[in-house]
Formats: C-alpha cells, structure tokens, sequence
C-alpha cells in the first residue's frame, strides 16, 4: 500500500458515503423509521453514534437520559454533545434535527435511575426501543459505584421497560470480556460470578467503614476477574438473561472498541482508553517501552462497526420475538423470570476469527503512518520497545520512562517552572498495569451469531448497516486512525503538518546523538572498570 497516495483520502474528514446517500428504505431502516428510542450513555463514545445514526435514519424522537458532570448542567453537556463533529453532516442534512431529541435528567447510580414519576411515565407511554450503552467503564472504580451504575442501574431500566405499553426491543451493550476467566467465550449466557441481587442489596447496605475495607480488598473478592468493570459487567449479563425471559432482548458484545472506520467520519474518537491510548502515548513519543506479547492477537473493533451491529441485531430480535406473547399474558400463565430456556441471543462482536491484527502489524501500521503526520506537541520522537518478560519490563522502564522523565523534571525546576513528566509516567504505568491482562492473554470467541445475522441483512441493509469486519483493510484503516487521533485526540491541525514533521526531523537528530553521547559513557565506564581490575593489559 502506497500510504503517501492515501493522504488525501486520509485527511479528508468529510463523510464519503456515496452508496447510503442513494438508499431511502431497507428493512432495517423501516423498522427504526418514525420509533421513539430511549437511549442511555448518549454523552458517551459509542452513544453519541449511536444517537446520529438513528437521527440519520429518521426516527421520530430520541429520548436521552444524562445526568449533570463535571460542573456542567446537562443541558450544557446536551448542547456540548451536538456541537460535536460527529454531528457535522447531519446538520447540514437536517438542521432542525435536535427537535427531535428529548432530554431527560437522569443518574444512573440513583435508584430507579434518580427518574421523576413524571419521567418515568412518559417514557412508559412513549418509547418503544431501549439501546442501554451506558456504564462506569473505568477498570479501577470502586466495586459499590460500580455495582449501583452497571447493575443496579441495569436492572431498574429493565423494570422501567417491563412497564413500556409498547415495547418492541431492548439492546443491552455488554463487552467480550464480561466472561473474561473463560478461554472459550461462547454466545451464551454463563454463571455469574455472585447472585446479582445479592450484591446490588450488599452494596446498599455498605457503611463507609465497610465500603473502606472491601476496597482494599477488592481484588481478592472479585478474583479471577481482574477489575470491577468486567466483574460488573457479568453481573449484568446475568440480570438481563433473567429479564430476557419475558421482554424481546439482544446483547451485544464488542472486543476493544477503537475509531470509527467510515461513518459519520473516518477515524474518530473521544478518548484515550484502551488501544487509543497506547497509539496516541507512543505516538507522542511518551510509551516507550510495553510488557506484551507482539505476537498476540489484538480483538479491536472500530465503533461504527459496534453500531451497525447494536442496531441490526436489534432489528432481527425484533423480526424473531416480535409473535411473542405480551408481558402481562405470559406472566399471568406462570413464566416468571429465568425459568423458561434462555431466548435472548448475544452477539460476539469481534474480529479475532474473520479479520485477525496482532500487536505486532498495529505498532508497524502506527509507527509507518507516524511518519507523515508526527504530531507537533510530542514529547519525543517515536522510540517503541516490547518485551514479554516481566523484570526486563521493570528494568527498561527505569531507562526509557523514569530517568527521562528525573532529568526533564530537574531541567524544568532549574528553570522555575512546573516539574510534569514525573507524574505523566506515573498515570502511563499505571494505565499500562490496567491494560496489560487484557494485552497478553488470549481468548476464542465465537461469533455464529453475528454471521448468521450479516447474512440475514439484505444487500441494501448490508450497505447501511455493514457489520462485516472482512472488509476492512487494517494497512488503510490504521491510515485513517492515526490521522483521527492527531486531530481529534492530539487537536493538531493539518496545518500544522509541515512543522510537525520538521521538528521530527530535528529530534531524531538529537536522539542519535544522545544515543551516541549515552552509549559512549556506558563504553568508557566498563573500560575503565576493566583497566582497573586488571583485565585489560597494555
């Protein structure tokens, strides 16, 4: 691949989508087309596409729950939301858009998500499809917070939806690691790791004193699973099995979600979890060494892909569940929650069995595109090292990360200003102890589910809707990646390219100097240490 005749394609952050423009109605299109949809996690990454491209198949209203953070109100963080990128060819389609769109306040780490009875109502009497995306995804939460937003807060949305008058279907977005203990990872529910009931009553019943105590050791409570996102997250599954009894439900499970592919712009992102941050941390010439396998398989997964399956799986549980009897009936005959054989499909969304990348082809993909857009504001210039043993990772990160880091902090102090790299790395090792178990173990997951689904999907809706991860080309996705994260993460310009690469070039001077300088001591000193022991004669 000519990755310098791609640069116009790269950079292009207009929405190509030539082949959708010219289809009005599929299926699945007609199936959304004049809904109302309650959307949760809507602020979120995968929320924010998910409300766009249902704005972009003309649903009739989009009911958002948010919540006020971070000392913005949430109609602040409402307006913060559109005022996104992601939003930029829809308003120019459709101006008028947002009228569509009902904000509702709402916390899900409150009981019954913190609704008022005047919410709660209108939601029962409007919506007729939940897309619950929302969750406490940060790995080292505290295992109550946890608990009250990814559970708790699951299970009250389920009862909120149990009384929806009209409820056609319920998307739970789950991850592929909720089972993560498991070599295997099948489409099928598994045995959760405690009583989800059980423990949504133990963590409202914790004192401060309790709560102190079981944080420290959490770990231990919660092992094999390595941190409370995924525990949780597998409680959870379980709630919904329970309730997939009764209601017409999906779950979906993505591997690692990364930037968007194609839609509504190539390589977008908001964060810098997982993967993003170990791109945009070596990009910016601050990763410098990582403990895992290059050889191991990397189950990513761009997030548009995520909601072209999430959106799809919902329309064919619909199409299968839709003859079911209505909630009341089935209850007055006895089938009470979790009795009945499991119904409610899981859809694996990975890549690992139809489009494998190991770690090894993402860091030459990323380090190849790096080349032609560096990022003027990096630290240093690229310098990636990986290594699978533990006291060797130990060893260099005191060479490439801490004694860096001691000898800009000392330049910087010398110079009266803030002393930063220090605390930088801190956060960076600290990010990489979180990621590294999913970095270096290997899992099979299953996806029958998934195909089955993609070829269900009529030629039009397979357009719309492409959830088929053989197509994609990694060499040009990671083109387009790269360049997302420079723009969206770094917020560098393209007009700052030129510059960039310059500086680039005169770092890289600099750095084989150093090397040079740095090297040439190490020689001297095991000269002189020789000569002085007697092992050297002349």
């Amino acid at each position: 691949m000519d990755l310098r005749a791609s640069a116009e394609s790269g950079h292009n952050n207009e929405l190509t989508m030539t082949e959708e423009r010219k289809i009005t109605s599929t299926p699945v299109m007609e199936f959304y087309r004049d809904k109302c949809v309650l959307i949760t996690g809507g602020t979120g990454f995968i929320g924010r596409l998910l409300i766009e491209k249902l704005l972009r198949i003309n649903v009739r209203q989009i009911i958002l729950l948010s919540r006020p953070k971070k000392g913005k109100t949430t109609q602040q963080r409402c307006d913060d939301l559109f005022s996104s990128i992601v939003f930029m060819n829809l308003k120019k389609d459709c101006p008028t858009f947002i009228e569509r769109v009902k904000l509702v306040d709402a916390d899900l780490q409150h009981p019954s998500l913190g609704l008022s009875d005047e919410s709660i109502e209108y939601i029962v009497n409007n919506a007729q499809i939940v897309l619950h995306a929302a969750s406490d995804v940060r790995f080292d939460q505290a295992l109550k917070k946890a608990i009250e937003v990814n559970v708790r807060g699951t299970r009250d949305l389920l009862r909120i939806a149990e009384k929806i008058v009209n409820l056609e279907l319920f998307v739970y977005i789950s991850t592929a690691y909720s089972n993560c203990p498991q070599g295997l990872i099948k489409e099928q529910f598994y045995t959760p790791p405690s009583e989800p009931e059980k423990m949504i009553q133990l963590v409202e019943a914790m004192d401060e004193r309790f709560e102190e105590h079981m944080n420290k050791t959490v770990n231990d409570f919660i092992h094999p699973w390595p941190n409370t996102y995924v525990y949780t997250k597998a409680l959870t599954e379980d709630v919904v099995r329970q309730y997939g009894e009764l209601l017409p439900i999906a779950v979906v499970r993505p591997s690692i979600v990364i930037a968007t592919n194609e839609e509504p712009i190539g390589g977008w992102t908001d964060n810098i979890y997982g993967l993003n941050g170990v791109i945009a941390g070596v990009a910016l010439g601050i990763i410098r060494i990582m403990h895992v396998d290059d050889n191991n398989k990397a189950d990513i997964i761009p997030a548009d892909i995520v909601v072209n399956t999430v959106l799809a799986a919902g329309w064919q549980t619909y199409v299968e569940r839709k003859g079911d009897r209505p909630l009341p009936e089935a209850k007055a005959n006895g089938e009470l929650k979790g009795v009945a054989k499991p119904r409610t499909k899981i859809y694996n969304c990975v890549t690992g069995n139809d489009n494998p990348i190991s770690y090894q082809k993402i860091y030459k993909y990323s380090i190849e595109v790096g080349k032609h857009c560096p990022p003027k504001k990096s630290l240093w210039i690229v310098c990636h090292n990986t290594t699978t043993n533990k006291y060797l990772y130990e060893f260099y990160k005191v060479i490439y990360h801490l004694l860096p880091a001691l000898l800009i902090d000392t330049y910087l102090r010398v110079i009266r200003r803030t002393p930063r790299v220090m605390d930088l790395y801190r956060k960076v090792h600290k990010f990489a102890t979180v990621i590294e178990y999913f970095a270096n173990g290997r899992w099979t997951f299953e996806n029958d589910n998934l195909k089955s689904l993609r070829e269900k999907l009529s030629p039009d809706d397979q357009i719309m809707f492409q959830c088929n991860i053989q197509k994609i080309e990694w060499a040009d996705y990671f083109w387009t990646y790269i360049h997302g994260l420079r723009k969206h993460i770094a917020n560098e310009p393209l007009e700052n390219l030129e510059e960039a690469i310059k500086r680039h070039k005169q770092m890289r001077i600099v750095h084989y100097f150093i090397l040079a300088a740095y090297y040439s001591i190490w020689a001297l000193l095991i000269f002189y240490l020789c000569k002085a022991v007697g092992m050297l004669v002349f």
